[in-house]
């Protein structure tokens, strides 16, 4: 178990820096913070390449930190060639998805949706991305104070509501401004702090690099795992399809990366920023992998009998803690800080604004000004930070799995062919809102009966069934494959009954300027 006196006073210094750094940079963004336009958007005046490296820290969270070195520590390679086709995604949103939301000068990524399908499709969107910020920010919340009660010797609850508390103070006083910025030095902090391990780790290994590459092969600790396409297995092929989905939605349709689209102040500075955030991300991903074949290799050649009581993703802190300088590890430890921080204040910002302006703003019939949609945004913000905190301390006091099974019900059915609508809506012109309709309620249908008879209760009632079930790391590709084809299928048999006018909602209608 790591203990709790491997915190020296020095680490502690220095995370103690890093937090106060944060806390500085959201009194100072506050008073900057005059409108809801302010507060959501930064102004919509950010340059691009301090909005990139935001971007990265948002799509890096401590789950890259701890996770990525944790499985290549424990098993093998199998994830990094699906991180490395993460381009594709990255320049399907450069040439379709963010010109779009520069120039269409909406608030939301979900605003489009509704000029496209109606305010069905608007609300269903934004529903599903806020059920899914709730679970999501706990679980990392979670996640990221794991470590850090061993380390410091308070209860893991403490740990969790001091974190929370300060992550919700900062975002809530200084909108996406704070955000953005101290993703900034989150960033930076979260590359040096796993770039400093590399070098350690190496010189630590009596045959260094070479010793490690070598060992490693040897063990098969490089291995991609599968080639074959199957239903039930994680084989490479499967990834690569699997998360080819899942960076498309999150880099194209998500309410994270939209916010930061729209925050840039030109669209030359957008191209740049989104950019630097995909040459940025790739290569983190890989040397956190190579962090963990490294600790590998190092801990085969000097086994330690309190590695064997934690679990892989623990391996690194271990090490941080064990094997590099005082004050040093304290400014990689800062590094797994920095990725979860970036994710969560993230998460806050962008489902207050998606409250605020999919919601509050759009029923709200009664003429506001703007500062009273900055006063109700940062209310929604507290209400989102309480929330994130709540769910953390659900699952540090359960201890259970029962939680996590819930998100992913929940999140498979509300999110169900999210990315799809959003292609019909781009790619096509035929397909219209009823015909859309249809085929989501279709596909939320499938994908709730998918999961009920995958449970305990559905194998016991229909047990024939569940043995063709593919597994549910499947569903956001088949739930989106088959609403899209369905859709367009249903609209030559439905007729549209909505305003035909489509200029500058489609590829195929839209405008130079």
């Amino acid at each position: 178990m790591i203990s709790e006196q491997l915190l020296r006073w020095p680490d502690l210094l220095a995370i103690a820096i890093n937090l106060s750094i944060m806390i500085g940079i959201g009194i100072y963004s506050a008073r900057r913070n005059n409108s809801a336009d302010a507060y959501f958007f930064a102004s919509r005046s950010m340059p691009g390449w301090i909005v990139g490296v935001s971007l990265m820290a948002t799509i890096i969270s401590s789950m890259t930190f701890l996770a990525i070195p944790g499985f290549t520590f424990e098993k093998d390679w199998r994830y990094m060639p699906a991180h490395f086709f993460y381009f594709i995604p990255a320049m399907v949103a450069y040439f379709l998805f963010m010109p779009y939301f520069r120039k269409g000068h909406v608030r939301s990524a979900y605003e489009y949706l509704e000029h496209r399908f109606g305010a069905w499709a608007r609300l269903y969107a934004a529903a599903g991305f806020l059920v899914f910020q709730m679970f999501r920010t706990g679980v990392i919340l979670y996640a990221v104070s794991l470590p850090f009660g061993p380390m410091t010797g308070f209860p893991l609850h403490w740990v969790i509501l001091c974190l929370g508390i300060l992550v919700a103070a900062y975002t809530i006083a200084g909108g996406l401004e704070a955000v953005i910025y101290t993703d900034l030095l989150q960033g930076f902090a979260l590359i040096a702090g796993g770039l400093i391990c590399i070098p350690i780790v190496i010189k630590l290994i009596p045959g260094g690099l070479n010793q490690i590459l070598a060992e490693a092969w040897a063990d098969g600790k490089f291995d991609l795992g599968s080639t074959a396409l199957v239903w039930d297995e994680q084989t490479t092929w499967v990834l690569i399809l699997v998360y080819q989905f899942i960076f498309l939605q999150l880099v194209c349709t998500d309410q994270n990366t939209v916010q930061r689209y729209i925050a840039m102040k030109t669209d030359r500075e957008a191209k740049k920023g989104l950019i630097l955030s995909t040459i940025l991300t790739i290569p983190v991903w890989f040397y956190f992998a190579f962090i963990g074949t490294s600790l590998y290799v190092y801990y085969k050649l000097y086994p330690s009998s309190a590695l064997d009581q934690l679990v892989s993703e623990q391996a690194f802190p271990y090490f941080v803690l064990t094997q590099v300088p005082a004050g040093v590890a304290g400014f990689v430890i800062s590094g797994l800080l920095a990725a979860a921080m970036s994710t969560l204040d993230s998460g806050i910002n962008a489902s207050a604004a998606t409250v605020t302006n999919d919601f509050y703003r759009r029923f709200n019939k009664v003429k506001k000004d703007e500062q009273h949609y900055l006063k109700f945004g940062r209310w929604i913000s507290l209400v989102f930070g309480l929330i994130m905190i709540s769910v953390a301390l659900f699952i540090n006091f359960t201890r259970t799995q029962t939680l996590m099974d819930l998100k992913t019900l929940v999140v498979s059915i509300l999110g169900a062919g999210l990315l799809s609508i959003f292609l019909l809506g781009f790619l096509t012109v035929r397909v219209n809102s009823r015909a859309t309709l249809v085929a989501t309620g279709c596909t939320i249908f499938g994908v709730g009966f998918w999961l009920f008879a995958d449970s305990s209760l559905g194998n016991s009632l229909l047990p024939a069934i569940r043995t063709y079930l593919p597994n549910k790391f499947w569903i956001i590709v088949l739930s989106n494959v088959f609403l899209f084809l369905f859709a367009y299928f249903l609209s030559f048999f439905i007729k549209n009954t909505q305003n035909n006018n489509l200029k500058n909602l489609t590829v195929w209608t839209s405008s130079k300027n």
